[in-house]
């Protein structure tokens, strides 16, 4: 057996030990055979061993790693070939003896193998003779499939067939209890679930092209034209019947068209859908009864109404006006309705504005009214009227959308209501004067709108537009017709007393009374009647200044007229402003309590009050301390004119000028004041107008004694002297607040 030098080098990789001991390892080999082993006639050696070409295969692999490693190790190559072919003879006898000793082993296992044979041979027919019935099987089951899908198609087929021709059979049918409930039975809650049925036959009809071009058609047209007309007879009736209870005196319609009417209601939607001509006549015959019912009654209502109104102004009752002044002034009111008519002023608010507080109240009862003798204005009245329009109006439009299935039968049977409505406010306006209860007439209106607007109802809409177009001209002719009176009223007889005139109070309260009603809503037109309201006060208030004989009583008249509008304007103002309403309906509140024109409008009496106790002040200041005053004004006017310097004083305007005028106030002063305050209270009657005109006066004088003494100190040691003599500032004030007290 020849070794190959590869084979050798692979040996030589797999040693693990890498041991080169040569000589030794060949006798442990040998010792190693077994002493008694006898192969017989086999041949495992060989001798005849050829190294040809070793040589070169040794350089061809001189420059391999294993063979660089053994050559580094200094051993010799052939020494390593014939270790390894000692050992690889040595495995060769080791696998030998294993083959041996596992011979019985190796031909049990040829037998098992055999007998395995055999009987996979027989399972190997055995499932080719199932594979070739199981071919059988499938074809079997293909063909049942087919004949299954088959069957589901047909069965399918016929279940459609079924159905559409159940359906047209049913729809067409006409069983003995429908029959029987449309022509004999009483039009009671069964009848309904009749008109139904017949309403889905006939739905059929009319929509199927097939179903009215077949021969069961042609059979039971004429039967079902007869149900058709007879349930159209019979709804009719009892839709007519229910219509005429309207009619009957004292009917509760809201009742009588909830707990009978919408009952019936499907009796409308067959005759809608089934006989429209029969259709419009019952709703011909409900708008027409409604028509005539609603208005009647809101006639009759107005009627009652009118006798409860209390008139509060009359076509007298003008800011101009003169109390008691000719045929239909002032005292003529009293007596408009008779000796019992409470007379109000026709100019204040009061309680009235409480009215927006109550915008969601019943309507007034005029018979229980009239029991307890009670009388209201023309806007109580008209918030009653507005409050049960908007009620009926409310029912009827919802009713008319559910029983009719539309609203525009609403506007055709409540024209007439509205224009009797109208028709009488615009007739109570003409006759109308009272400009506060127009005012409250407007925003009742406008929150009338907020609430239909809130309830989502859109019938009125239109109305209260056109109300709202009446009620404005009419506002504008009363505030013109005030207007008017102011510019022309001339006193025939006009007397020299500079007290309250009546025009300021009339002006006065209007005034307050517009700002009220107008604080919570910033109307561009209230803010522009309000200005031209002040502008013609101020105006008749200055042409009445100049008539009097002497300037100071033109003076005190104005103060006097001009603190009473002031007043009056800032206790508005201190009590709130902002008129409360319903809740949920009024807009943002302003910014000022009586708005932006009520800010202005006390703004400019204001100004115009300063201005006119200026001048009584100086004139007073001037009569009891002229000296003084004079020496200040003028000493201030000369040292601003020439620059004085400090420590010096204006020429002519030195502390020798101002000691005797300081002594002189020295000893007087306290009797001026007491003087001063005398006129001051004859003046203006001892009232709270002339106290604060005396305490302007205090003040003012304090101002100038105390411009006085700083004149002096900066006139050097000289008038430093002066006013160490003078009377102190606290003694003046003691004294002022002495006489404010009082």
């Amino acid at each position: 057996m020849s070794v190959t030098p590869q084979e050798d080098f692979q040996e030589f990789l797999d040693d693990d030990n890498g041991n080169l001991a040569s000589g030794a390892h060949e006798e442990e080999d040998k010792d190693a055979l077994p002493q008694d082993l006898s192969l017989g006639d086999l041949d495992i050696t060989s001798s005849d061993v050829s190294l040809k070409g070793v040589e070169d295969e040794l350089d061809t692999y001189a420059g391999h790693e294993v063979l660089r490693a053994i050559l580094d190790q200094g051993c010799d190559p052939k020494e390593y070939g014939r270790h390894y072919e000692a050992r690889l003879r040595q495995a060769e006898l080791e696998s030998i003896q294993d083959y041996l000793s596992e011979s019985d082993n190796l031909v049990m296992l040829h037998q098992q193998i055999s007998s395995c044979d055999s009987i996979l041979a027989t399972m190997e027919q055995m499932l080719g003779k199932f594979q070739s019935d199981l071919g059988n099987i499938s074809s079997e089951i293909r063909a049942l499939q087919e004949q299954s899908q088959s069957m589901s198609v047909r069965l399918r087929n016929r279940k459609a067939a079924e159905a559409k021709l159940g359906t047209f059979l049913d729809n067409l049918a006409l069983p003995p209890a429908l029959i029987d409930g449309i022509l004999l039975a009483p039009p009671d809650a069964g009848f309904a679930e009749h008109l139904l049925a017949l309403h889905k036959k006939l739905e059929f009809v009319r929509g199927n092209e097939m179903a009215a071009k077949s021969a069961a058609m042609h059979d039971i047209a004429p039967e079902l034209e007869r149900l058709r007309a007879k349930a159209v007879t019979k709804s009719r009736d009892l839709l007519m019947a229910r219509i005429y209870q309207l009619r009957k005196p004292k009917t509760n319609i809201q009742i009588l068209q909830q707990n009978v009417l919408l009952k019936q209601k499907y009796l409308v939607t067959f005759l809608r859908q089934h006989g429209q001509e029969v259709f419009q006549e019952i709703r011909s015959a409900y708008v027409d009864t409604l028509s005539r019912v609603l208005s009647a009654h809101f006639r009759s209502y107005l009627a009652a109404l009118e006798r409860l109104q209390e008139d509060l102004a009359g076509a007298a009752d003008v800011i101009g006006e003169a109390p008691g002044g000719g045929v239909g002034g002032v005292m003529a009111n009293l007596f408009a309705r008779g000796a019992n008519a409470a007379h109000r002023d026709a100019f204040a608010l009061g309680d009235r504005g409480n009215i927006l507080h109550h915008l969601e109240q019943a309507a007034i009862i005029p018979h229980v009214a009239e029991s307890e003798s009670k009388k209201a204005p023309f806007e109580v009245l008209f918030r009653s009227v507005n409050k049960l329009l908007m009620d009926t109006a409310t029912a009827e439009y919802l009713f008319c959308c559910d029983f009719f299935q539309e609203d525009t039968i609403f506007s055709e049977l409540f024209a007439a209501t509205l224009a009797v409505v109208e028709s009488a406010l615009a007739a109570s306006l003409q006759e109308t004067f009272d400009l506060v209860g127009l005012l409250l007439m407007i925003r009742i209106n406008y929150h009338h709108q907020l609430i239909m607007n809130k309830r989502r109802i859109p019938c009125l809409d239109d109305y209260l537009d056109r109300t709202n177009l009446l009620l404005w001209p009419r506002f504008k002719v009363l505030l013109d017709m005030q207007l008017s009176s102011m510019k022309a009223y001339t006193p025939p007889n006009f007397g020299q007393d500079p007290s309250l005139h009546f025009i300021t109070q009339r002006y006065a309260m209007l005034t307050t009374s517009l700002l009220l009603l107008n604080a919570d809503y910033q109307d561009g037109q209230m803010d522009h009647n309000i200005d031209r309201l002040r502008f013609a006060a101020m105006e008749v208030l200055l042409r009445l200044s100049k008539r009097f004989a002497r300037r100071r009583l033109g003076t005190i008249f104005l103060i006097t007229n001009f603190h009473h509008i002031v007043q009056l304007l800032r206790e508005a103002a201190s009590r709130g402003g902002h008129m409360a309403h319903a809740a949920g309906t009024s807009p943002p509140p302003p910014t000022a309590p009586l708005g932006a024109s009520g800010a202005e409008t006390i703004k400019e009496f204001e100004d115009q009050l300063t201005a006119c106790t200026n001048i009584y002040v100086e004139e007073a200041l001037v009569q009891q301390f002229g000296d003084l005053v004079r020496f200040v004004t003028e000493a201030e006017a000369a040292a601003k004119a020439g620059s004085v310097a400090e420590g010096s004083h204006a020429p002519g305007y030195g502390p020798q000028q101002a000691a005797p005028i300081m002594k002189d106030f020295s000893t007087r002063w306290t009797a001026a004041i007491e003087a001063l305050n005398k006129e001051t209270m004859k003046d203006f009657r001892s009232s709270t107008c002339g106290r604060e005109v005396l305490k302007a006066a205090m003040t003012q004088l304090l101002l100038y004694y105390t411009r006085m003494l700083e004149l002096l100190k900066r006139a050097g040691p000289e008038g430093a002297a002066v006013v160490r003599d003078a009377v102190t500032i606290p003694s003046i004030m003691y004294e002022i607040k002495r006489f404010n007290r009082a």
